[in-house]
């Protein structure tokens, strides 16, 4: 039987820490150095499609930092920018929830935060908009934009 896990990293010492969906909200603490993890949601190591439907419950409720990669599978730019999308995933893993929209699949939430040009970016907290990133731009600045948030 697979079990449905998450990543929490570790603030000390940067050690990836595997935590079962089913003891989400317990204190858990690094299994390397033993410190206590700064928090419990679930932030993935990959990517999460998002669409319509799930968009709420994934970004507009998720408590942590989410960075919002709104694409579409016509555009040259958005295909470029997929796979540094994926490495920043697993490298913010347990601290940043990355998600991908299909605007063509899914308008909606496109629509309603007045997304006119893909690829756009936006970064979540708490469920607002904090920052808007537009076009494809470079692997560092991007990682700059998410150490501010962090």
């Amino acid at each position: 039987m697979v079990q449905d896990n998450f990543i929490a990293r570790c603030t000390r010492c940067g050690t990836k820490n595997r935590i079962p969906r089913s003891r989400a909200g317990e204190k858990a603490v690094c299994g390397k150095c033993r410190a206590p993890l700064p928090f419990t949601a679930p932030y993935p190591e990959h990517t999460l499609v998002v669409d319509e439907r799930t968009f709420d419950a994934e970004v507009l409720r998720f408590p942590g930092p989410v960075l919002a990669l709104f694409w579409a599978p016509w555009c040259g730019h958005c295909q470029r920018l997929l796979p540094v999308f994926d490495e920043l995933a697993s490298e913010y893993s347990g601290r940043v929830k990355f998600i991908k929209i299909d605007m063509d699949k899914s308008p909606g939430p496109a629509s309603q935060y007045q997304v006119m040009s893909v690829p756009t970016m936006l970064v979540f907290k708490n469920g607002q908009v904090v920052n808007r990133l537009v076009g494809a731009l470079a692997k560092d600045q991007i990682a700059h934009q998410l150490r501010t948030l962090l």
